[in-house]
């Protein structure tokens, strides 16, 4: 299917209409880093209601955390984030399709010639689904009136070629005083892109969703330091056979006083903001 290319500005939220009775707090951003074992799922739910799902964890595991998340009944999701094409990240998705109405589908542009992927792109091609490749100056506004946005910081050009983890989505999810920086599985070669584009304090977030689960092939020691979070988060499964986190990236985090918050010792892990105060829910 032809993908849609981004120019400097889109605002993929009006692609599907605002329904402004999900969220169950008035004036709450809700980020929610779910447990679904091996892999990336994050749910995020705007003061409007609006939604977007960053990855879609390596299966089905995704839909009881996902239900858990998510207002009672709803069945609907204006964005899902492909943040790069291995398994882990996208395969929980063919079952969101099934049972969720999707609004828009956001990807790399790197490519991983598998059944289960052309699976996901043959689904988004029969619900005549937008799918929209990320490019850095993109910017998906959840909540226009609240200022809840995300903004796409990578990649910055065309990925096609690039091994997936090298290609890897990260961005910038902003309300109010509140930043959370997502990695997907970028390496240090894409952290190391990011950083030279980038200001002084230009990265700085309240949260880091680490990147590649806590793999040594992510989290320099330059990339922390510019992050300088509060918390740092690692989606991983207990006992996964990668032996993720390793040990150097929990030094690095811990070198930088960070506090590190893990899927497979917390289970999902949930943060609130009121634009002002972040809370992490407990």
């Amino acid at each position: 299917m032809n993908k849609m290319r981004a120019q400097v500005l889109i605002l993929v939220i009006l692609l599907i209409p605002q329904v402004c009775d999900k969220a169950e707090a008035k004036g709450l951003l809700r980020v929610a880093f779910l447990d679904i074992g091996q892999g990336d799922a994050i749910y995020i739910e705007a003061p409007n209601g609006n939604q977007m799902i960053i990855d879609g964890g390596p299966g089905s595991n995704i839909l009881g955390p996902l239900s858990d998340a998510a207002p009672f009944g709803d069945r609907s999701v204006n964005v899902l984030m492909v943040t790069n094409p291995d398994s882990d990240h996208y395969a929980g998705f063919l079952d969101v399709l099934d049972r969720y109405d999707v609004g828009a589908v956001i990807e790399p542009g790197t490519h991983t010639p598998t059944p289960t992927h052309a699976k996901l792109e043959a689904k988004i091609a029969e619900g005549h689904i937008p799918e929209i490749l990320a490019r850095r100056g993109m910017r998906i506004d959840l909540d226009a009136a609240s200022g809840v946005r995300f903004d796409v910081l990578f990649p910055d050009r065309d990925v096609s070629a690039w091994a997936t983890n090298d290609g890897s989505i990260m961005g910038m999810l902003s309300y109010g005083k509140t930043r959370i920086m997502f990695t997907g599985d970028a390496t240090k070669l894409s952290e190391g892109i990011l950083l030279s584009e980038s200001a002084e304090g230009e990265l700085t977030s309240d949260i880091l969703k680490v990147g590649h689960h806590g793999s040594a092939t992510s989290s320099s020691d330059a990339f922390i330091a510019a992050v300088h979070p509060k918390y740092a988060v690692i989606s991983s499964g207990a006992g996964n056979s990668y032996g993720l986190p390793k040990q150097v990236t929990l030094d690095t985090l811990s070198r930088h006083g960070i506090q590190i918050l893990r899927t497979d010792k917390l289970g999902t892990i949930t943060f609130t903001s009121d634009g002002e105060e972040l809370s992490q829910a407990r």
